[in-house]
């Protein structure tokens, strides 16, 4: 039995599908009795790519929340790119600065990852 936290970065709009694959992938790698967290937060121009995300790409991500995994884009990102919250699907979440959490999460545990 394993109980894994893994966090994967994503910081330029074209990571986003190796990202999305890897958090399925892993989601999908559990065995009986696994406890397995994903994460996926995205800063810089990755967040550009939120607003005009491919079928393909969102039902990957769509995937990921619908198996207990959270997608996380940095509010800085966003004001920068001049991107409003309103815009985005409901499978996002937000967090002020990417920087501060993804220090924050590597300190409670969660393995990180940039693809």
């Amino acid at each position: 039995m394993s109980e894994i936290k893994l966090l994967i970065h994503i910081a330029s709009s074209s990571r986003w599908d190796i990202a999305a694959k890897n958090g399925v992938n892993f989601l999908r790698s559990g065995k009986k009795g696994d406890r397995l967290w994903v994460r996926l937060v995205a800063n810089g121009d990755a967040v550009t790519r939120c607003i005009k995300c491919d079928r393909p790409l969102f039902d990957k991500l769509k995937q990921i929340v619908l198996d207990g995994g959270e997608i996380f884009l940095c509010e800085n990102s966003l004001r920068d790119n001049e991107i409003k919250r309103e815009r985005l699907p409901d499978i996002f979440n937000t967090v002020p600065a990417a920087i501060r959490v993804l220090a924050e999460w590597q300190q409670q545990g969660w393995a990180y990852v940039r693809p």
